[in-house]
């Protein structure tokens, strides 16, 4: 199972277009597990120090927003190897 979660906080100026990014992302890959995780209300990881951050499989693949063809990358070579 290929799951993203990617940690968001309220006072992160760039996280509304992380959120415009994962809704994007979901429709193109209905069968990868998307976890929007607000710092807000979820202890952050020891590996996560910053938002927008992108957990792949546990694996960070992106501080701060990717392109989205960078993610959709990503997101087909993780399901490809399941």
């Amino acid at each position: 199972m290929v799951t993203l979660q990617v940690y968001i906080a309220e006072d992160c100026w760039s996280c509304q277009e992380t959120r415009r990014i994962v809704a994007d992302m979901q429709r193109q890959f209905p069968e990868v597990v998307f976890e929007l995780c607000d710092t807000t209300h979820t202890p952050l990881p020891e590996l996560v120090f910053a938002t927008p951050t992108y957990v792949l499989n546990g694996r960070i693949i992106a501080l701060g927003n990717p392109t989205r063809e960078l993610l959709r990358q990503k997101l087909m070579d993780a399901y490809e190897r399941e």
